[in-house]
């Protein structure tokens, strides 16, 4: 048998196996073609895209709580120094309120929230009220005598100036005030008095006078003749006043003493 009828018979073989082995899956598949039922493709395998790696925003510290301390002990410190304190613990103190108090220097702290010891977390606030200056209302001082109206002011804790007037009310009687009765001050408030006062006296001209007359004058005056000083002198007498001072015309209050410069005895 020559290779041709063998080459012919391998093929009539192989297609007679394909008939008999796929025929039905063929016939099964003309089938529902014909009968619109879709044939499922075989599955294709899709390489899902290379993901691209997504930056990482740099992990944060996470914040440290401050450590606890106790609250320090602030009654009876005043609010001023409190503040020096609580600063350096990073501590804030807040004032809630003030009291009159007399015994307490104003200022000074007299409560305090939370108290001492207290341990003190996150919130680092302490509140206290503090003692406020007592406050003294100004009596009316008009007309009254001037060692009356200082002993009264003492009483209230008020200080005082004082400023003569000529007036011809009775010397040392308080003319007018301020502030005015009435107003509230806080101690160490100075009131300002004026006082009535006697007019200034001016003082006379005794010079070239003899010393009796010249006291006789100062005298009639309202003035007085104090130290006489004696110098040497070769034309006028003794006791010729040759000097005054203060000098003739000068305004003074009532009682000054005038110095007196006299010729000394021969």
């Amino acid at each position: 048998m020559n290779d041709t009828v063998k080459m012919f018979l391998i093929s009539l073989i192989t297609a007679v196996l394909v008939q008999v082995l796929l025929g039905p899956q063929i016939q099964r598949m003309q089938q529902q073609q014909q009968q619109g039922v879709p044939v499922a493709a075989a599955p294709v395998q899709v390489q899902p895209a290379p993901t691209q790696p997504v930056p990482q925003a740099p992990a944060q510290p996470a914040p440290q709580a401050e450590a606890a301390i106790p609250a320090p002990e602030f009654v009876g410190t005043t609010i001023k120094d409190a503040r020096k304190i609580a600063v350096s613990q990073s501590i804030i103190i807040i004032q809630d309120g003030d009291r009159e108090t007399p015994d307490k220097t104003p200022g000074e702290i007299l409560e305090q929230n939370p108290p001492a010891g207290t341990m003190l977390t996150s919130t680092r606030e302490i509140r206290v009220v503090v003692a406020r200056a007592r406050e003294a209302k100004v009596p009316n001082l008009v007309g009254k005598p001037i060692g009356e109206a200082k002993a009264t002011l003492q009483g209230l804790g008020v200080e005082f100036t004082e400023q003569q007037k000529d007036s011809s009310k009775t010397p040392g009687t308080i003319l007018s005030q301020k502030p005015a009765a009435g107003v509230k001050v806080q101690p160490g408030t100075s009131v300002e008095l004026t006082i009535a006062a006697l007019p200034l006296i001016e003082v006379p001209a005794v010079t070239g006078k003899y010393l009796n007359k010249a006291k006789t004058i100062l005298k009639d005056s309202g003035l007085d003749a104090g130290d006489i000083k004696r110098v040497e002198h070769e034309e006028h007498g003794e006791n010729y006043v040759l000097k005054q001072d203060p000098a003739a015309g000068a305004k003074v209050p009532f009682g000054t003493t005038i110095t007196l410069t006299v010729v000394a005895p021969n």
